[in-house]
């Protein structure tokens, strides 16, 4: 026997040692680990009519006491809407799911004569000074509307006086209105992560979305057809089964301001989280007429939640120990949360807990 086949032959098996978790060194940290809240929210687009985003101060109340060091939402960074349109030939049209973001940016980018990789640098050196100005505040805006990051801008113009809130340093008339657009409205990203950014005083907000990951993706035709001969999978994806019912849409249903903590409770849940990584993904993998392709719909959705942990984990590599916290569409929830418990410095936020609190002032 050489001595290589011995080696291995007198190797114990993985499961006989004990295999590398990174996770086991936050036991060893020197401070307390980084603490990150996943939020999971239904988009409030989509919400009903009756809808107002002034119901969700229950939550907000419980968001501002928690006090995240930063604020991360579901929409993409201007990096990524750029990178992604420099590859469109392989990634696809960025566009479809940045609406006019990346037209305003190469605007504002025209107005400041200027990229966006540079108006990202400048906006960059100016957030690190301390005590902005005025002035420097309407600088910021303009610079990153030019970077692709108009949420970010608008959380600079809100938290001007609203007698500051002016064209000039930088913002014209035109790019004013364009800013002051991107921060009203009732979808999560302004009713929450804008708002809770004002209100905290916190300098921008950073965009985790990911859509890198696409390119991953089945021919739609094809998955599309195989899904349309799969009653069961149809059944589990609009939630029409038994055990799927406490989460279909109208039990979920934000039509009335005593359904916003329970509603938020319940797509924060453990249960829920269960059931629908269930219906909507692991299905997928487990029908034999969808077959690869929804292996393949499965391995794309896993790298975009991927994607959008290895953000956070950047993001927060900057507040050691502090407080971060991610707001992001339900489905997104469970995936994320799980990648992150593996890093060596990220501790997960029960957000049950935080909803089921009552600070003071709440």
């Amino acid at each position: 026997m050489t001595c290589l086949a011995m080696a291995l032959t007198l190797t114990p098996p993985v499961s006989a040692r004990q295999a590398f978790d990174p996770a086991r060194a936050r036991a060893h940290l020197i401070a307390p680990a980084t603490q990150v809240m996943v939020f999971a929210v239904s988009h409030l687009d989509n919400a009903p009519k009756a809808f107002d985003p002034a119901w969700l101060e229950p939550v907000m109340c419980r968001l501002r006491a928690y006090a995240p060091d930063v604020i991360l939402t579901e929409a993409m960074s201007g990096e990524q809407l750029a990178a992604i349109d420099a590859y469109k030939a392989v990634r696809g049209d960025a566009g479809k799911w940045a609406g006019p973001t990346l037209s305003i940016a190469r605007d504002a980018q025209a107005t400041l004569g200027i990229t966006g990789a540079h108006a990202m640098a400048q906006a960059n050196a100016l957030i690190a000074r301390p005590s902005p100005t005025a002035a420097d505040r309407r600088r910021l805006a303009a610079l990153l509307l030019a970077a692709g990051e108009p949420f970010s801008a608008a959380t600079q113009w809100l938290q001007l006086d609203p007698t500051e809130r002016i064209a000039g340093d930088g913002v014209s008339e035109t790019m004013k209105t364009r800013i002051e657009r991107f921060g009203v409205g009732r979808g999560e990203i302004v009713s929450m992560a804008v708002a809770l950014a004002v209100r905290l005083g916190r300098p921008r907000v950073y965009g985790a979305g990911d859509h890198l990951a696409d390119v991953a993706l089945p021919d739609n035709a094809a998955f599309s057809a195989a899904v349309k001969a799969s009653p069961d999978i149809i059944a589990q994806l609009d939630k029409a089964t038994p055990s799927l019912a406490p989460f279909g849409s109208k039990a979920l249903a934000l039509d009335a301001p005593d359904r916003i903590l329970p509603v938020f409770r319940t797509l924060n849940s453990p249960a829920f989280a269960a059931a629908d990584a269930q219906a909507q993904w692991l299905s997928l993998q487990q029908s034999s007429k969808l077959a690869a392709l929804g292996r393949q719909r499965v391995a794309a959705w896993e790298a975009q939640n991927l994607h959008m942990a290895t953000t956070v984990r950047e993001v927060t590599a900057a507040i050691p120990g502090g407080k971060a916290l991610l707001i992001v569409g339900a489905a997104h929830k469970a995936f994320i949360e799980a990648y992150l418990q593996m890093m060596t410095d990220i501790t997960i936020v029960s957000v049950p807990a935080i909803l089921n609190a009552r600070p003071t002032g709440c």
